[in-house]
């Protein structure tokens, strides 16, 4: 007792240095859970448990109630021994897998037998502990299925996640796309790397070789209170060094994608104490040609480069430390598209590191903590292969000539937290309380600037930007704490719990030097910075959930509710800078000398067209022109998930879930000061058109302009009368691999919608992507009602692997639109959006992926020769089209100017691709 009192005292001391500490993200380790019965069922007490596996030997005595538990685990294999006077010692292999608990009861027979025993026995029961719904990939499943070996080829097999576009073959230009889960937006995405939150506004400052995994666990809802947003979040654990050393090397190369090349490897300088591990990694990306407009050709070329390392050490029985390293580059030269010329193509150097050190501790039997620091950077710079002396300009043919724009960002967060379990009885009731809490701290810099003189030139529109860079820089910092109870009462479980987040975010100084050109229009500004924290949040999350097990715990009941709070990110900070954009004044321009340059002398100063992030009025005041409204919320999410689970067989587990969610509170973005009583009438865009293959639309869509002159910023609000619902239905059926074979079934059914009552309309002009389209991004065409994805691998006579990838899912949404030319001068081009964002749609979607690899063994060597085939069909399906339709002009005849691209597809599937190679295992 005495000893329990002294370990809180030092846990509670530990929290204390640590108040600034983030609360533990998902784990990048899993659990283990086990009871020691009798022949009659009975507990079993002071039993020794004894648990190898990865790290060293760990040991425990079981209690009252004959448990046992063995807390962050790396996955992998592990053996159970259990001995006792009186009885037999008893064996159990179990698998420990990452974010769940594997739950084992081992009956002891008694004293007699000659040898020891080892059980097989009944499978392993399910975890009614869990309280999450997602999936988890081991690394026999990752090494087998045919994938572009990225972590999106992964998520795209998880129910209730729909991801843009579908790489195939490993295309870098379809790598990190945008993806959704349950209704939740992009920009609440999480990544995780060995359980620290890496990501920033929903994306990952970091990419990683595959190969370098051992683990990827994806959450989409669930009542966990470590769990922070509404959105995906991703888990991925990194490999460790063993006693045994082992590793393997990869040489792919893919058709259309180009190079893979790796190598990693682990080991034990000292046993059971000491385990190091790391990894190198290059892809060399096949080189692209685009062709613009006029017919220049434009090359790409990607490479990206990878360096991973991992330190354990067990240098005191009951603490476990881990250090590890992630160094990664991408370097991407001449991205381009077809209104680029070769001059204005961006050359883009992203380098990104990580460092974590956690430390954990078994208090006692009864008490475990454990305490992490992280810290990630990330650079992107994007330069035009133009330099940056030459100006730039938009010729007649809407190409872009000489030079673009350049950006440099910065993106540095530091983490620190601890979390801890401790056990307890009260009566017959069993406990397990989770707690944590910590901090978060993220600092942003991004500068954007036009080249030359920033002066821009639009020779199509006749008209000149007269620019002044953009510096913004920021920082967020997120406090959180979150506690949760796992009460076992029989057959029931109960899950209760709550999450603390309180955010600030501020912007601080920066200054930006004037127009060089027109210095009295645009002149230099110097920004202080907020002198407090403009945006402050705090919300308290509560989350329950309750499981039942039938009969032996085959078949597991689930329910749970949650509510999620939007997390904040830089987004919103920079919105209300005092520099949210590149300034820029637009005035008409005469190229009187016709040599597409803007000269001073050529500016018509009388004749202004437009401004975008400045006070035209008083531009050099360093006041943002943007603003936040008062009461403004973070959008908050409640969720209820309806869950049957059944072990159907020892290798064979089953699920259908329900999930009801509806969020409130909405972002919207909308003219300072305006209403719908801002805008008139001014008539119905009509007309109609067709592709040219049969695809005909008739349109008349009514449009409006603001009676007033407008203002001059935007202002973030919650939408009033708004708010979005999604009802999801997942099944996921999972064969483990044992006997030869394995297998992975899920499919979802997806309702995500957007409902928009009268007070929620400001501007009354169904502006694309249009008020029935989900989210002010435009993210809301990203809504297949159904999906799904079936995977394997057998093992064939003769050392033969073969696995599969089959993907289907419902096109996704195409939002066609016209642009109206009013006539008004404050409000005179908007994009209408024709009829619903969900009217039409692609074509549906399925890809078949096929590997087939042959395992020859040398010695101590295991070598793979493989070869895959991905989009075995060769299927080109569209994924999107072109939905601008044409511009609407009332004052000229005719009055519809068809756009003639219009429908004419811009993304398709890719055609079919081959992979070959070779892995080397020792």
């Amino acid at each position: 007792m005495r000893f329990e009192r002294a370990s809180a005292v030092v846990l509670f001391s530990v929290w204390v240095m640590a108040a600034r500490a983030a609360a533990q993200a998902p784990s990048p380790t899993g659990n283990l859970y086990g009871t020691a019965l009798d022949a009659q069922g009975h507990s079993v007490i002071g039993v020794t448990v004894a648990l190898t596996g990865s790290g060293a030997v760990q040991t425990a005595q079981t209690g009252a109630n004959g448990d046992f538990h063995f807390l962050n685990l790396s996955p992998g294999a592990y053996a159970v021994r259990l001995d006792r006077t009186g009885f037999e010692t008893v064996r159990r292999d179990v698998t420990v897998v990452l974010g769940k608990s594997s739950v084992i009861s081992i009956t002891m027979p008694v004293a007699g037998a000659v040898e020891d025993v080892t059980v097989h026995g009944d499978a392993p029961a399910l975890d009614n502990r869990k309280i999450q719904t997602g999936a988890t990939f081991g690394q026999k499943e990752l090494e087998s299925i045919p994938t572009t070996r990225d972590p999106w080829a992964i998520l795209r097999q998880v129910p209730g996640v729909l991801i843009e576009t579908v790489n195939v073959g490993g295309n870098p230009h379809a790598r990190q796309p945008l993806f959704v889960g349950k209704g939740a937006h992009p920009d609440q995405n999480s990544y995780n790397l060995d359980g620290v939150a890496i990501s920033l506004g929903g994306i990952s400052p970091l990419f990683f070789d595959f190969d370098s995994l051992s683990d990827i666990e994806v959450a989409t809802g669930g009542s966990d209170p470590s769990l922070a947003t509404p959105g995906v979040t991703i888990n991925l654990v990194t490999k460790r060094g063993t006693n045994r050393l082992k590793g393997s090397a990869r040489v792919l190369y893919t058709g259309g994608a180009g190079w893979d090349f790796g190598i990693e490897a682990g080991g034990s300088p000292w046993k059971d104490h000491l385990w190091v591990w790391g990894a190198a990694a290059r892809n060399s990306y096949l080189g692209h040609t685009f062709f613009s407009n006029t017919g220049e050709a434009v090359r790409s070329q990607e490479t990206l480069e990878h360096w991973n390392a991992k330190l354990n050490a067990q240098l005191l029985p009951d603490n476990a430390l881990a250090l590890t390293y992630t160094d990664f580059k991408r370097l991407n030269l001449g991205l381009a598209s077809p209104d680029f010329s070769r001059a204005s193509t961006g050359d883009n150097v992203r380098p990104g590191k990580s460092y974590r050190v956690e430390d954990s501790q078994v208090l006692s039997a009864r008490l475990f903590a454990s305490l992490y620091v992280s810290y990630v950077t990330a650079v992107s710079t994007a330069k035009p292969e133009g330099g940056i002396d030459e100006q730039a300009e938009q010729d007649i043919d809407l190409i872009w000539q000489r030079s673009y724009w350049s950006r440099r960002f910065r993106d540095s967060q530091q983490s620190t937290g601890t979390s801890a379990s401790a056990f307890f009885d009260t009566g017959g009731l069993r406990h397990e309380l989770k707690f944590g809490f910590g901090f978060r701290h993220t600092r942003s810099d991004e500068a954007l600037s036009w080249p030359g003189d920033g002066l821009v030139g639009y020779a199509f529109y006749r008209q000149v930007g007269i620019t002044r860079r953009q510096d913004q820089k920021s920082e967020v910092n997120h406090y959180f704490a979150f506690f949760g109870d796992t009460v076992q009462a029989g057959n029931l479980t109960l899950n209760f719990g709550a999450r603390f987040d309180y955010q600030q975010g501020r912007n601080l100084a920066a200054s930006v030097p004037a127009n060089p050109v027109f210095p009295e229009l645009l002149p230099a500004v110097q920004y202080d910075g907020d002198s407090n924290y403009p945006i402050t949040r705090r919300q308290i999350q509560p989350r329950v959930g309750a499981t039942y097990a039938l009969g032996r715990h085959r078949t597991l009941l689930r329910a749970s509710y949650s509510r999620f709070a939007d997390q904040l990110s830089s987004t919103p900070v920079r919105f209300i800078s005092a520099f949210p954009d590149i300034a820029a004044l637009y005035y008409s321009w005469n190229d009187a000398n016709g040599n597409d340059r803007v000269e001073r002398d050529e500016v018509n100063l009388s004749d202004p067209q437009g401004f975008v992030g400045v006070d035209p009025n008083d531009p050099g005041s360093s006041a943002s022109v943007n603003r936040i409204a008062s009461g403004f919320e973070p959008p908050v999410t409640d969720e209820y998930i309806l869950q049957v689970e059944r072990q159907i067989a020892s290798d064979l587990s089953g699920s259908v879930s329900y999930t009801y969610r509806k969020s409130r509170n909405p972002l919207f973005f909308d003219l300072i000061g305006t209403s719908a009583d801002s805008y008139r009438y001014l008539g119905n865009a009509t007309g109609t058109f067709t592709d040219g293959a049969g695809f005909v639309v008739n349109f008349s869509e009514p449009y409006y302009g603001l009676t007033d002159p407008p203002p001059v910023g935007t202002e973030l609000r919650n939408r009033p009368d708004a708010n979005e619902t999604y009802e999801g239905v997942e099944l996921q059926l999972l064969k483990s691999f044992s006997h030869g074979w394995m297998a992975r079934l899920s499919a979802s059914f997806n309702d995500w919608r957007q409902h928009v009552g009268p007070r929620a309309i400001f501007n009354p002009n169904n502006e694309t992507p249009g008020t029935n389209a989900n989210g002010p991004t435009g993210e809301g065409v990203i809504n297949s009602k159904w999906q799904f994805n079936v995977s394997g691998m057998v093992a064939l006579p003769l050392g033969i692997e073969a696995g599969l990838n089959l993907f289907g899912r419902q096109g996704f949404s195409i939002p066609y639109w016209v642009e109206v030319v009013t006539g008004d001068s404050n409000f005179n081009r908007p994009g209408i959006q024709i009829g619903q964002a969900t009217r039409y749609r692609a074509p549906d979607l399925y890809d078949l992926d096929l590997q087939i690899a042959k395992v020859f063994r040398i010695g101590s060597l295991t070598v793979t020769p493989q070869i895959a085939c991905f989009n075995l069909l060769d299927s080109r399906t569209v994924l999107q089209r072109d939905g601008f339709v044409g511009t609407y002009d009332p004052q000229e005849t005719p009055d519809f100017r068809k756009n003639e691209s219009f429908n004419a597809p811009i993304e398709a599937l890719s055609k079919r691709v081959f992979r070959g190679g070779v892995r080397i295992e020792f």
